[in-house]
């Protein structure tokens, strides 16, 4: 179901969505983010920081990361900090595919792997670091390091598209539960950061009551504009993470201009 469009009772194309309709659709975008990025973010993360952990040498061990966890150390807290963190974070990820997939085509396959390579990229160009990081200069082997912060927000462009299609799908669960209930369960997905997200949000249901703004959004124009800012966007962050690995390589800091 699209976040601004549709059909009417009288099966018309270009209706605007209904306020529950559109409320239904962010809801299972921020639910089906968080559930993605609690188990490829919180699950594959934990994994992953303790294979690092394990081939680290024993120098490393002890010490905080950026992300002020200590090498080896798996407690409670640090873990549940963890799951909240990336659910949080898969929740405003689920809400920006709801945007993307504007300009994705309708294949899910063609969609899965695009926003994978969308967030592999932007995501990746964020969470690795060029030299002196801890995280890709102490943990070993580096190689492994970087593989895996890419490979881990790719991993949730994979998953995250059919979790939230199918939360959203006729007969899907955000479409037939109660509307407070799933209010409630996306709402409890973003948690804390639905302070930062509200306004945008409050914003785009106000979009979406008008008749003029829909018919720019559905247009050609916007498709194409779409288009190429995607493109420009995964070859800003494959440059990011070229910029990195290269800092990485030469054990000097990036003097690439313009990286994430």
């Amino acid at each position: 179901m699209s976040l601004v469009k549709e059909l009417p009772p009288d099966g018309g194309p270009q209706a605007r969505p209904t306020a529950a309709s559109f409320w239904r659709t962010l809801a299972a975008g921020a639910l089906g983010g968080g559930l993605a990025g609690l188990l490829v973010g919180g699950v594959l993360g934990r994994l992953v920081m303790r294979v690092l952990a394990v081939t680290s040498p024993s120098t490393a061990r002890g010490q905080m990361t950026d992300d002020l966890a200590r090498v080896g150390e798996i407690s409670l807290r640090g873990t549940i900090t963890l799951f909240v963190t990336t659910i949080a974070l898969g929740a405003i990820a689920g809400l920006i595919y709801l945007w993307v997939r504007r300009v994705l085509p309708p294949s899910r396959r063609a969609r899965s792997g695009l926003f994978a390579l969308f967030t592999g990229s932007i995501g990746g160009a964020f969470f690795v670091h060029d030299h002196p990081s801890f995280d890709f200069s102490a943990l070993r082997p580096e190689w492994l390091a970087v593989v895996t912060f890419v490979a881990i927000p790719a991993g949730f462009g994979l998953l995250a598209p059919a979790v939230i299609d199918r939360l959203d799908a006729p007969g899907g669960w955000a479409r037939r539960a109660p509307v407070w209930l799933v209010l409630v369960a996306g709402a409890a997905a973003l948690h804390a950061t639905l302070v930062f997200v509200a306004l945008p949000l409050a914003a785009a249901f106000g979009l979406s009551r008008s008749e003029a703004v829909l018919r720019v959004w559905r247009s050609d124009g916007i498709t194409v504009a779409g288009r190429i800012l995607f493109v420009l966007l995964v070859v800003w962050g494959l440059y990011g993470i070229t910029a990195d690995v290269v800092s990485i390589a030469t054990d000097t800091p990036s003097t690439w201009p313009l990286h994430p």
